[in-house]
């Protein structure tokens, strides 16, 4: 079962469940921040997702994007 097969980003390092990303080396958050793709909504507990197992994580890279991002919006 692939759905529940856990796999490590190559982007923010977390652990997330393969079948909750359409990218097969980023979990959904990393996907979706890089490439646009849908998002998993995520819902924690104990300091993960239900969802996707997405611990949170962000990689240096997705920061300073963000962050760029928000001083466009201003």
């Amino acid at each position: 079962m692939a759905e529940k097969e856990l796999a490590v980003c190559d982007e923010c390092g977390s652990l997330f469940l393969k079948g909750s990303s359409q990218m097969m080396g980023l979990c959904p958050e990393c996907a979706h921040v890089l490439y646009g793709y849908p998002n998993c909504p995520h819902h924690f507990q104990n300091g993960r997702c239900v969802n996707c197992c997405w611990d949170g994580s962000k990689s240096e890279y997705i920061k300073h994007l963000e962050k760029e991002c928000v001083k466009k919006d201003r």
